[in-house]
C-alpha cells in the first residue's frame, strides 16, 4: 500500500462528477464524459460550493462521502449496508466544515431519502445525523430549513410509530432550532410546539427528557416564547406530571418549570394557581426523595421553585 498522502483533485470538474454520480436517480442517463456543459450551467453559489469543497477535501474523502451518498440513495442497496453507512458517516461528519461539504456535494439529499423510507433504523439515524450535522452549525441549520427538513421532522416526532424515531426527531428538531432564530420561528409557525407538549406527556422517558430539555433551552434565551407556551398550558402539564411516583424524567422536569418561572411572570402566576397544588407536591417530592445524594439536583430545582413562586406567599400568611 502506498504511503503517499491522498492526492487532491485535478480540477473542479472531477470533483463535479462525483457528485453528479453519487446523486443521480439510478434510472436517469448516463453522466457525460465532460459534465461540462452542466458545469457552465451551474449558478454561481453552487460553483463556489464546490470550489470550497475542493480546497478542503482529498480524493479519499470525496469518495467516502459521495459512495456513502449513492448507497443511501440506492433502491438495490441493501438495508444493513445502509445502516452501516450512517453510523460511517456520523465518523466522516465530526466536524463543521465537513459538515458543510457533506452538504455541498448533495448529502443532505440522502438524507431526506433516509427520513421517508418506510424503515424505522434508517429514520432513526438520519434523523440522528441531522442533530450531529446541524449542532452549533449556522450554515448546516440554514440549508437544513431551506430544504424543508423541519416539517418532515415535526412530522416523524408526530406521527412516527417508532418511539426511537420520535425521540431522535425531536433530538434533530432541537439542534436546528437552538441558537439559530429562524428555524425557532419557523417551528412556531409550523406548529411545533403542540407536539413538544405531546412528547412531555408522553410516558417515553427519552422522548419526555428530550422535551424538556427543548422547552428548558428556548425559555432561557427567549422570554416571548416563555409567555407563549404558558398560555399553552406547559406549567400546567409540568406540574402533574410531578405528581406521578418519582422518576428520571423528573430533575428534567423540574428544570424546565424552574426556568419558565424565573423567565415569566405568567409562568410563575400558573404554578401559584391553588388547583395546581403544585408547592404540596414540591414538599411530597421532598420527602420522596429522602435526602438521597443522587437527588441533589431534584432537590436545588425544588427549593429554587419553592423561594421563586411561594416564599412571598409564606411571608404573608404569617
Amino acid at each position: 500500500m502506498s504511503s503517499e498522502p491522498p492526492r487532491q483533485p485535478k480540477d473542479l470538474k472531477g470533483l463535479l462528477k462525483f457528485c453528479l454520480e453519487a446523486t443521480r436517480d439510478e434510472d436517469a442517463p448516463p453522466l457525460p464524459e465532460n459534465p461540462e456543459e452542466v458545469l457552465n450551467s451551474m449558478d454561481s453559489e453552487r460553483r463556489e460550493w464546490l470550489q470550497e469543497a475542493l480546497q478542503g477535501m482529498s480524493v479519499d474523502v470525496i469518495e467516502q462521502l459521495t459512495t456513502g451518498i449513492k448507497i443511501l440513495m440506492s433502491s438495490s442497496a441493501d438495508l444493513d449496508e445502509k445502516e452501516e453507512t450512517l453510523d460511517k458517516l456520523e465518523d466522516w461528519l465530526g466536524n463543521i466544515d465537513m459538515s458543510n461539504n457533506f452538504h455541498k456535494i448533495g448529502g443532505f439529499e440522502a438524507l431526506k431519502n433516509c427520513l421517508n423510507t418506510p424503515h424505522a433504523s434508517l429514520r432513526t439515524g438520519a434523523a440522528h445525523l441531522v442533530a450531529e450535522i446541524c449542532q452549533n452549525n449556522p450554515y448546516c441549520q440554514d440549508k437544513l430549513l431551506q430544504d424543508g427538513f423541519l416539517a418532515i421532522l415535526i412530522h416523524q416526532l408526530d406521527q412516527d410509530e417508532d418511539p426511537a424515531c420520535r425521540v431522535k426527531a425531536l433530538y434533530a428538531i432541537s439542534c436546528m432550532c437552538r441558537d439559530f432564530p429562524p428555524a425557532l420561528d419557523a417551528f412556531s409557525k409550523q406548529d411545533g410546539w403542540s407536539r413538544v407538549l405531546k412528547s412531555i406527556q408522553s410516558e417515553e422517558p427519552k422522548l419526555r427528557t428530550k422535551a424538556c430539555f427543548f422547552v428548558a433551552a428556548v425559555a432561557s434565551v427567549d422570554a416571548r416564547l416563555v409567555e407563549d407556551l404558558s398560555k399553552m398550558g406547559v406549567v400546567h402539564q409540568l406540574s402533574a406530571i410531578l405528581q406521578e411516583p418519582l422518576n428520571i424524567t423528573h430533575e428534567h422536569v423540574l428544570n424546565s418549570l424552574l426556568l419558565l418561572a424565573q423567565r415569566s411572570e405568567l409562568a410563575r402566576s400558573e404554578a401559584q394557581a391553588p388547583e395546581l397544588r403544585l408547592e404540596q407536591t414540591l414538599a411530597l417530592k421532598l420527602k420522596e426523595v429522602g435526602g438521597k445524594a443522587e437527588y441533589q439536583e431534584v432537590v436545588d430545582h425544588i427549593n429554587n421553585l419553592v423561594n421563586i413562586c411561594f416564599k412571598d406567599e409564606e411571608s404573608a400568611d404569617r
